[in-house]
């Protein structure tokens, strides 16, 4: 089976304080989908990287699994709310949303100065 490694970004540097994480979770319909969705998912990844307040991001594809894990960490939450308005993500939602089979979102603290990672979300230990 092929494996895509994780692609890890981090900011040069952090703001102070725990920060907010949000961890997505979704899984496409068809497989025939994968391609079109990670190059978007790319996109969304650059957009991160020059979205005011992003610490950091995981992104884990497993495309026969029609699966697509991020971990972000944000400063706060307005930084979050900001990204998901704009484009690519707002809409790259919208044209996605009725391709998933299944998609879940949580958010919570951070652990300040540990970066995120799919496996330990929260930083912390398990």
């Amino acid at each position: 089976m092929p494996v895509i490694p994780d692609l890890p970004w981090t900011a040069p540097r952090t703001g102070p304080g725990p920060g907010v994480v949000v961890v997505t979770r979704l899984q496409l319909r068809r497989l025939r989908d994968v391609p079109a969705f990670l190059r978007a998912s790319l996109a969304i990844r650059r957009q991160v990287g020059d979205s005011p307040g992003a610490r950091s991001l995981v992104l884990r594809a497993q495309p026969l699994a029609r699966t697509f894990t991020t971990v972000s960490w944000w400063d706060d939450a307005a930084a979050v709310a900001a990204f998901a308005r704009a484009e690519p993500h707002r809409g790259a939602m919208r044209r996605w949303h009725p391709q998933l089979e299944d998609f879940a979102n949580t958010t919570h603290a951070g652990t300040e100065g540990v970066v995120p990672t799919v496996d330990r979300p929260t930083g912390q230990a398990v």
